[in-house]
C-alpha cells in the first residue's frame, strides 16, 4: 500500500479532517468464490477550517464510496480494509466507523450534516417537512418547541422558503423546493462539517445556480467546512476553493481551484477542463478514448496509462506517488515529476 504524502500547507493549519492512507474495498462472495472492488486505493488529503473542498471525478472513480467512508455510511459488502478518518471534533478512532453509537448520536447534525444525492433521500414521503428538523436538528437546539419552531423558520427565510412548507409533504414541493429545505436542515445546527454529496443533481441550470449561491452564502456565514462532490467541473469553478481530481480510485491532482483550472497538470485534469463548454467556442471536443479500468481487476501501475497520451513504460509498472510539485500543488503523475507537463 502506497500512502500520499499530506500537503505540508494543510498540515500547518490544523485542518479539521484529516484522510490518511484510504483503502475502501466491496468484497463479496459467491458460491464460495470471493470477489474484491478496490473502489478507494489509497487517499489521502486534508480539508481546512472554513474551506469548500471539492472533490471531482467521473463515474466510478470512487467519489460515493470515498465519501461514505469519511460518513461512517459503511455497510456489507463495503469495507474500511485500511487507513483513517479522523475529525478535529472527534478525535481517537480513526474514522466514524469505529465511533460509539452515543458518540455518533452527539455529533451527526450538529458537528457533520449530509447533504444527499437527491432530496428524497432525507425526506421522508410520508411525513410532513417539519417532522425532519424537529427528529434531527431539535435534540441538538434544544429550548421550547416554540422557539425551536420560529428559530426554524427564520432558518427557512435563509433559503428563501415560506413557512408553510413545513406543513407540506415533500411530493407537494418542486424539485427545487424540496433541495432549499434540505439544504436547511444540514445547515440550522451550525455543523462544522457539511458534505454535500452532488445536491444539484436533477435540478435545471437556474435552480442549481441558486441553491449553490445559497449553499455558499450559509457556508460563510456560519465558517462550516464542505467537501462538496460533484462530477460537474463548472460547479466547482464557481464554488470550491481548493479541489481534488479523483480518477479510478486515487487521487491525481489537487490545488487551489483557481490554479488547477489556470493550469491543470495532470493529462485526466487537463482532459476534464477542455471539456467544458466555452461561450463562441465552437470547435469539436473529443471524447477520452477506453474506459475506466475494472477496480475488481485493476491494472498495475498508474491506472490512467492505458488512456494517457504521454504514457511511458514506467507509468505501466509503477504506481507514482502524488508529490507537491509547487505549494499547495500535489499530482500524481511521472511525466509531471521528471519536470515534463503533461
Amino acid at each position: 500500500m502506497q500512502a500520499d504524502a499530506l500537503p505540508p500547507l494543510a498540515q500547518q493549519q490544523q485542518p479539521i479532517l484529516r484522510v490518511r492512507d484510504l483503502h475502501a474495498h466491496y468484497r463479496t462472495s459467491h458460491i464460495g468464490v470471493g470477489r474484491g472492488v478496490k473502489a478507494v486505493d489509497g487517499v489521502s488529503f486534508a480539508v481546512r477550517r472554513g474551506e469548500v473542498y471539492g472533490l471531482a471525478g467521473e463515474s466510478s472513480s470512487g467519489k460515493t464510496t470515498l465519501i461514505k467512508s469519511i460518513a461512517g455510511a459503511i455497510r456489507p459488502p463495503l469495507e474500511i480494509v485500511a487507513g483513517s478518518v479522523e475529525f478535529a471534533f472527534l478525535p481517537g478512532y480513526g474514522g466514524l466507523h469505529r465511533a460509539p453509537r452515543a458518540e455518533l448520536a452527539r455529533i451527526r447534525w450538529r458537528h457533520l450534516s449530509y447533504i444527499m444525492q437527491g432530496s428524497m433521500s432525507v425526506l421522508n414521503p410520508v411525513r410532513r417537512v417539519e417532522t425532519a428538523f424537529v427528529d434531527f436538528a431539535y435534540p441538538h437546539i434544544g429550548g421550547s418547541r416554540k422557539q425551536f419552531g420560529r428559530q426554524v423558520i427564520a432558518h427557512l427565510a435563509r433559503v428563501k422558503l415560506d413557512p408553510s412548507v413545513l406543513a407540506a409533504f415533500p411530493h407537494e414541493l418542486s424539485g427545487g423546493m424540496r433541495q432549499r429545505a434540505t439544504l436547511a436542515l444540514a445547515t440550522i445546527c451550525r455543523p462544522d462539517f457539511i458534505i454535500a454529496d452532488e445536491p444539484t443533481t436533477a435540478l435545471d441550470v437556474v435552480v442549481q445556480k441558486e441553491v449553490l449561491g445559497m449553499m455558499r452564502g450559509i457556508q460563510r456565514e456560519t465558517g462550516s467546512s464542505v467537501l462538496l462532490v460533484t462530477h460537474d467541473m463548472g460547479v466547482h469553478a464557481h464554488v470550491t476553493d481548493r479541489l481534488a481530481i479523483m480518477y479510478a480510485g486515487r487521487l491525481v491532482e489537487e490545488a487551489a481551484t483557481a490554479r488547477i483550472f489556470r493550469k491543470p497538470l495532470h493529462p485526466y485534469t487537463r482532459h476534464l477542463i477542455s471539456s467544458l463548454p466555452r461561450i463562441g467556442d465552437e470547435a469539436a471536443r473529443e471524447g477520452l478514448g477506453g474506459s475506466p479500468p475494472n477496480l475488481a481487476d485493476p491494472p498495475s501501475g498508474c491506472r490512467f496509462h492505458a488512456r494517457c497520451p504521454i504514457a511511458t513504460e514506467i507509468c505501466r509498472r509503477e504506481v507514482p506517488a502524488m508529490l507537491e510539485v509547487d505549494t499547495g500543488h500535489r499530482v500524481a503523475c511521472f511525466a509531471v515529476a521528471r519536470g515534463g507537463q503533461a
